[in-house]
């Protein structure tokens, strides 16, 4: 489904008819024929509601949206609402404050400070100003309890909480127990009434380092390219969400409050939460906590100034050190047009994953490495953009030709009317799907509200695009779609990026164990608690033999009419890697019966999807989609599969294709440090990573062996798990007629193990790569498996080392600002013959990684004891356990996890017992036992000229690796 912040918003000009509900007391708009069965609601001061119930779990997605965003920030202060964004985390005279009489005069103070030094040139003298304003900053933070707000939020269980910006929102996120709603509510009502621009200088730091983090990506780079050249009149173009590096140096304290009190009033402000709630008793607690938010003048909008007509196309040339790509992108009419329907339409038509045009004629030909398309929709304006990878000795002006020549092929009309019906029989799926989850119902709704359109658009989407002809889309991309479009090539290459330095920055103090009045009052309030359920396999699963040697695993679905039907072999790449060989290559044959494009669209046509997917230890044959189907689309599963047609020329383009794909591997700092560099460190130089088919046995392997060894599969051991909303009976019949199998079912090959390195001292590995930023893991191998650390570890992490209130969090980023992103964590395995890991990150500017890796280390060898924080960490994750029961599909794949740990029980009930009687004793003992005092070995990715190698060389030996090294190849 497209409609999500980041896809297509739609727009249909029909009349908004509204019915009102007679279940409720309350006067809720509702829309007949609602797939997500929106309630919605406005209070006197403009406030909008909009509720969906979902009873599948016992919480709630909380979504707070404003109605603004990059695109309204003050030309003089790019990055504005982002910062803005980042500083409601802070609290306000009440919340989080300790003595607001005495930290409010400094604030001012401050805010003073920075418009003086915003206008002052002098560098000498603006670094004295800085210094003062650094010196108030301490004085300041000694009035503060710092991150209350998500110590509380934390308290409650909340889950995901987070906030983002773009270029026409903010939008607040988290996930609650419903019965913390109304805690939830006395919290967000405090902050969203009032701004406090406390702890400002180090949360700026934290935005310099998020900047720099955008400056080492090429797709950000490409995409502010793209977005500049198609609006160079609008602020979708001149203006990106995090701002300019000179901006953000120069920030304004009373900008950022002008800006809050303009768009931050009740009236342009919506509450959306989706989850288990009771409609009537939510609307009487948001009147009772966000009723008395006073109504603000409603913010004028953004007048769009108009762009200039693109009458050829423009091209942009970017350069970076990841692979090369190109996207393109057509300018159209925004959400209250008919563009924009036509533009998601029409890139489902270009690419839907199966039979789209580029689908069919680019990636499963395999003429490009990668290639899509998508449409987004804004206010003013919409886009439709395509993209392409080359392939390997592919130009990208070959591969920007083949993109293009799919326009014309849509502009000709090369598809027949039947796509379109299923295009909308798969959105339809898609949509029935992401109705299960509560943030994506949020994130459509949030679309709403965002753009001003009455719900009845949404309810109605798909019906009312599958009004739309196969001529009106034709006719409309003829108009269009000319040559009239934006083309940036992002090219390997030297880049020099604007780097903001680290100013001067002394650590502000952590008042931990203190409390600010409101909290104390708020803690008063009684806070509920859920008994918990735990999954009971052996009666939330029914089990059944099809056959003697095929056993079926089922669960019913009793939400919709949604199917996943599973085979299900113990057996992935480190049994046999051939075979995961031939798993990759399915997806481009077709049958003896039907090529692989007739056999993709009847998938399509029919609403289903489907994948076989090999990984490390198992490998994965999955039919999904719409259970109206199950019957013939199983029919045509294992068609497929007992008869797939080996071909020469898609194997040796797969191959040229994987090659590439190793090769852009090598230039991706993610799987430098991800695969490359973690193998390296856990396994040395045989590792899962380096032991892998070379070119010449690739290239040796005949297609018919791959084909054979698909067409033998069913012949291993394997078992069925069907979760849907059929008869565990008739599914048993289908699976009895449709997949037999051999009396004698084989044993799976002997899985490859690898050994793991010695850690008897300090190691620092290195790798240099060309980024503004450096990114810093620390890894120390614990014992195998073992389940009774599994409590303590899930403790540990959220006290100590993950998410924003975690000790980690507090010390390297809000105390010391010296790093965007700071976490620990002991993880957890997922097999009992493999390792517990104790894991650490940094990433951060190249003048702070020593600063930052010593408070890491420090942090390593003491753990900070503060028992308040110790029990809110402890009761938030009891919460997490009483209010996310495991049910629908994830029954049996929580089952699967449990075995391959050795056990045959859910482990969450012995852990929720632990949790129940642990004292801060316990975890300082788990502390001691598994982090303190361990030999580490240090991964370091960055730009080695940057880097200050004294400080790398007193964590331990350091040593520079090559790709080759860490890749294999």
């Amino acid at each position: 489904m497209k409609l999500s912040a980041s896809k297509v918003f739609l727009v249909l000009l029909i009349p908004f008819s509204t019915a009102f509900s007679t279940e409720y007391k309350h006067d809720f708009k509702t829309v007949p024929n609602d797939p997500y069965n929106v309630l919605q609601y406005t209070l006197s001061n403009g406030l909008q509601v909009y509720l969906s119930v979902n009873k599948d779990e016992p919480r709630v997605s909380t979504n707070i949206a404003v109605r603004t965003g990059s695109k309204n920030d003050p030309a003089e202060f790019t990055g504005l609402a982002h910062y803005l964004e980042h500083m409601l985390f802070k609290g306000t005279s009440k919340m989080g404050s300790l003595n607001w009489e005495k930290e409010k005069p400094l604030l001012e103070e401050i805010s003073r400070k920075y418009e003086l030094y915003r206008k002052t040139n002098d560098e000498a003298k603006r670094k004295a100003i800085y210094a003062k304003i650094d010196s108030l900053s301490n004085e300041a933070s000694k009035f503060v309890a710092t991150n209350e707000y998500d110590q509380m939020v934390s308290a409650l269980g909340a889950r995901g909480v987070n906030a983002y910006t773009s270029l026409e929102r903010t939008v607040y996120i988290s996930d609650i127990p419903t019965i913390e709603m109304e805690k939830w509510m006395m919290v967000e009502s405090e902050r969203f009434k009032e701004l406090t621009l406390r702890l400002f200088h180090t949360e700026l730091e934290a935005v310099f380092e998020e900047f720099n983090r955008t400056q080492d990506s090429d797709n950000r780079q490409a995409y502010y390219a793209l977005l500049e050249a198609l609006f160079p009149n609008h602020t979708y173009g001149t203006q990106s969400t995090i701002g300019t590096g000179e901006h953000l140096k120069n920030p304004s304290m009373v900008a950022i409050h002008n800006y809050f009190d303009k768009y931050y009033v009740p009236n342009n402000v919506a509450i959306i939460l989706v989850g288990d709630l009771d409609p009537d008793k939510t609307i009487d607690l948001i009147e009772k906590h966000f009723g008395s938010w006073k109504k603000g003048e409603t913010p004028a909008q953004y007048k769009n100034p108009g762009q200039p007509e693109i009458k050829a196309p423009i091209v942009k040339e970017v350069t970076g050190t990841e692979a090369e790509f190109s996207i393109l992108a057509y300018r159209v009419n925004g959400i209250d047009s008919e563009d924009a329907m036509m533009a998601d339409l029409v890139s489902s038509v270009l690419s839907n994953g199966e039979a789209g045009l580029i689908d069919q004629n680019l990636n499963t030909t395999q003429k490009v490495l990668r290639a899509y398309a998508y449409a987004n929709s804004y206010k003013d304006y919409s886009m439709l953009t395509l993209g392409v990878t080359p392939r390997e000795g592919q130009t990208l002006e070959e591969a920007n030709a083949l993109m293009l020549g799919q326009i014309d092929q849509l502009k000709k009309g090369k598809f027949d009317e039947q796509l379109l019906k299923s295009i909308i029989l798969n959105e339809k799926k898609s949509q029935m799907r992401q109705a299960e989850y509560n943030n994506w119902k949020a994130s459509t709704i949030i679309d709403g509200f965002i753009y001003d359109k009455p719900w009845t658009y949404y309810a109605n989407y798909y019906d009312e695009m599958a009004k739309i002809s196969k001529g009106r889309v034709v006719s409309w991309a003829n108009k269009n779609l000319k040559d009239n479009y934006v083309l940036v090539n992002k090219r390997q290459g030297a880049r020099d990026p604007l780097r903001l330095e680290k100013p001067a920055i002394t650590a502000v103090q952590i008042n931990r164990g203190t409390n600010s009045s409101f909290r104390d009052k708020w803690e008063k309030t009684p806070s509920q608690r859920a008994t918990p359920h735990f999954v009971d396999y052996s009666k939330d699963i029914q089990r059944a033999q099809a056959f003697s040697n095929l056993e079926l695993f089922y669960v019913p679905n009793k939400t919709n009419q949604l199917f996943q039907l599973n085979y299900i072999f113990d057996m992935g790449s480190r049994n046999d890697q051939e075979l995961a060989l031939a798993i990759e290559y399915l997806p481009y044959l077709g049958t003896s019966k039907y090529t692989i494009d007739e056999i993709k669209r009847k998938f399509y046509d029919l609403g289903l999807d489907y994948s076989v997917y090999a990984g490390d230890d198992r490998v994965y044959v999955t039919l999904s989609g719409l259970n109206e189907s199950l019957t013939e689309g199983t029919k045509l599963f294992e068609e497929l599969l007992a008869n797939v047609k080996a071909d020469v020329e898609s194997y040796t383009k797969l191959i040229d294709g994987k090659l590439k794909k190793r090769t852009n591997a090598k230039l991706d700092k993610n799987s430098i440090l991800y695969r490359g560099m973690m193998n390296y460190a856990i396994y040395g130089k045989n590792s899962p990573q380096t032991d892998i088919l070379s070119e010449e046995e690739l290239r040796a392997i005949n297609p018919e062996d791959l084909a054979s060894k698909i067409k033998g599969l069913k012949n291993y051991k394997h078992k069925v798990f069907y979760y849907g909303p059929s008869a565990q009976a008739d599914v048993l019949e289908l699976i009895r007629k449709e997949h037999p199998v051999k009396l004698e079912l084989k044993d799976y090959p002997e899985r490859r193990k690898y050994d793991y390195t010695a850690q008897n001292e300090n190691v620092v590995y290195f790798v240099n790569y060309d980024q503004v930023q450096t990114e810093l893991m620390m890894l120390s191998r614990g014992e195998n498996f073992n389940k009774a650390n599994m409590a303590a570890a899930d403790v540990f992490n959220q006290y100590f080392g993950s998410g924003l209130s975690s000790i980690v969090f507090q010390e390297i980023r809000e105390s010391k600002a010296l790093a965007y992103s700071a976490y620990s964590v002991y993880t957890t395995p997922s097999r009992m013959d493999e390792a517990h890991f104790v894991r650490a990150y940094i990433g951060a500017q190249s003048d702070k990684l020593g600063a930052a890796v010593n408070a890491m280390q420090e942090l390593m060898t003491t753990m900070p004891r503060e028992e308040s924080q110790f029990q809110q960490a402890l009761i938030g994750a009891m919460k997490q356990v009483e209010t996310n029961p495991i049910t629908k599909a994830s029954i049996y794949w929580s089952y699967q996890s449990t075995l391959d740990r050795g056990m045959t029980e859910n482990p969450t009930a012995n852990m929720y017992a632990e949790m129940q009687k642990m004292k801060m004793d316990d975890l300082q003992k788990f502390f001691d036992t598994n982090i303190k005092g361990q030999n580490y070995t240090y991964l370091v990715v960055g730009k080695k000229e940057n880097l200050d190698m004294e400080a790398l060389n007193k964590l331990g030996t350091v040593r520079e690796l090559t790709l080759e090294e860490i890749f294999g190849y």
